[in-house]
């Protein structure tokens, strides 16, 4: 199973709403798996044209076309020239170092345009949990340790207050709980996310289920998250991230051929048949 993590991050800007990056977790084999769906705020950059760059189909022709793009920081573009390196020489070296660099930069110009917005949010409101959610995503995509679980303590602060005067706000619960998986606190989103679903909270019920098989298995509660897993498939059977779940967990519970199935279903939703 993949290691990566659940984060639903969306925030309000001006030009309406998006989903700000979210961080990583350091990954831990197997268990530390996250259903990460984070869009990117960032700007749209159209795609090469043909007829704008001529029609030559040489690797140093498109290496060129991407180097410039990259000087200019446009890495959205250089992408795509290296993709087209690729497609022509697949095992081209420098087209594959470049176009990792060049996806690092792109994600590191997202997250710092994310945290900018965040922090104008934060300026006319302060009790935002969304925006303090947002600034902890971008923050700590950047890397800036500390600081993020700074803002994802804040954005829990903010959904306290929430609770306190609504403790059936099944959305509030929501939020609490990939606040507190994204501070590593298993235990704490755990409770939140069983919250979700005491409440039926319909909207995330689906999601809550799938999280809480994955922070069981991250405490290896083994049994209670293939229960999970077997309730987030029954809620969403098309789910490719409920079926590799369950195939982790019953790889650790050693059942193998079950797992392999598991994983098998997972692998052909994934590709669409």
């Amino acid at each position: 199973m993949k290691d990566k993590k659940v984060e639903w991050v969306y925030v309000k800007g001006e030009n309406g709403s998006f989903a700000a990056p979210g961080g990583l977790l350091k990954s831990r084999a197997g268990a530390r798996s996250v259903l990460v769906l984070i869009a990117l705020a960032s700007l749209c950059i159209p795609a090469l044209a043909e007829e704008d760059v001529g029609v030559e189909n040489t690797t140093d022709y498109w290496l060129n076309i991407a180097y410039g793009l990259s000087a200019n920081g446009s890495y959205e573009e250089a992408i795509q020239a290296y993709d087209k390196v690729l497609e022509i020489d697949p095992s081209n070296y420098t087209a594959l170092i470049n176009k990792g660099h060049a996806l690092q930069y792109r994600a590191l110009d997202s997250y710092n345009r994310a945290l900018e917005i965040t922090n104008e949010i934060l300026e006319e409101n302060p009790d935002d949990a969304l925006a303090w959610q947002g600034k902890g995503a971008a923050l700590s995509g950047l890397n800036r340790q500390g600081e993020d679980d700074q803002a994802y303590v804040k954005a829990v602060e903010v959904l306290n207050q929430t609770l306190e005067n609504n403790p059936s706000d099944g959305e509030a619960w929501f939020l609490k709980g990939e606040n507190y998986a994204n501070m590593h606190d298993a235990e704490a989103a755990l409770a939140a996310y069983e919250k979700v679903i005491e409440l039926n909270y319909t909207p995330r019920i689906k999601v809550a289920w799938l999280t809480k098989a994955i922070l069981l298995a991250e405490l290896q509660r083994c049994d209670e998250a293939l229960q999970a897993s077997n309730m987030a498939i029954e809620l969403s059977p098309n789910s490719a991230s409920a079926w590799s779940t369950k195939g982790y967990v019953l790889n650790e519970l050693g059942r193998h051929a079950e797992a392999d199935e598991a994983f098998a279903r997972a692998e052909k939703l994934e590709c669409g048949s």
